[in-house]
């Protein structure tokens, strides 16, 4: 299991094109990636609630990541995080 903290630098927040950019980029993946907010969490994969967690620019979000592949995962999802 991998676990990072990340802060929102984009003024916009988590907006549907980031998140987007996130699902598409973890697709060909099999870890499960878990995106906390507060006490709100999502399914990276999952559009609507990540749309949900309301994460604002300068938002600290908590990553988890389970699953053979989580070390490409977390850097491809360090990669497009806003």
């Amino acid at each position: 299991m991998i676990q990072f903290s990340h802060a929102i630098a984009d003024p916009e927040g988590l907006h549907a094109r980031p998140i987007a950019a996130i699902a598409a980029t973890l697709a060909p993946l099999s870890s499960a990636v878990t995106i906390r907010v507060g006490e709100r969490s999502s399914e990276a994969r999952d559009l609507m609630g990540m749309l949900g967690l309301g994460a604002r620019g300068g938002s600290t979000i908590e990553v988890t990541i389970e699953g053979p592949d989580e070390e490409q995962a977390a850097e491809a999802l360090r990669a497009v995080l806003p």
